[in-house]
């Protein structure tokens, strides 16, 4: 009898642990938890597109610490063609260095460049840093200004 209760006991505290642990999914963007065993600089490697109100842009990062940013505007205002050529669409190339600290990813440019002939673009001055997190193929970056969400290409 005592060893039956014995059992009781251990099978009643391994079910309220259990369902006092909460939320077992992991669906927590910041979860340490990985795809496939990959570590986060790993994951981040290859071409992301994003396409917001704010933003159309394709971030590549190379394993040797490059990254390339190429961000895509129609002068007309109207729906973005990255297909299409000066003046229909207008195409800046920002390609510099990333470091990834955690899930700092810090991202240094020192070349830029555009197809608007008359435009003379500078180099941005700062480095940009933003917290980021991967889940399957969605890219996210926590800027000041908000959430922007990034889809893998490749």
């Amino acid at each position: 009898m005592r060893r039956k209760m014995t059992h009781m006991a251990i099978a009643l505290m391994a079910l309220t642990l259990a369902t006092a642990c909460g939320d077992l999914s992991r669906d927590n963007l910041v979860d340490p938890v990985v795809n496939g065993g990959q570590n986060l600089g790993d994951q981040l490697l290859g071409a992301w597109s994003g396409n917001d109100a704010g933003k159309n842009e394709i971030y590549t990062f190379t394993a040797d610490g490059r990254v390339v940013l190429r961000d895509f505007t129609s002068l007309t205002g109207g729906t973005v063609d990255r297909n299409a050529t000066f003046p229909t669409t207008r195409v800046r190339i920002f390609a510099g260095t990333y470091t990834l600290v955690g899930n700092l990813l810090a991202m240094f440019f020192t070349q830029a460049q555009s197809n608007d002939p008359d435009e003379v673009l500078p180099v941005p001055s700062r480095q940009k840093v933003v917290a980021i997190s991967i889940r399957g193929d969605t890219l996210t970056f926590t800027e000041s200004d908000g959430k922007r969400f990034y889809t893998r290409l490749q």
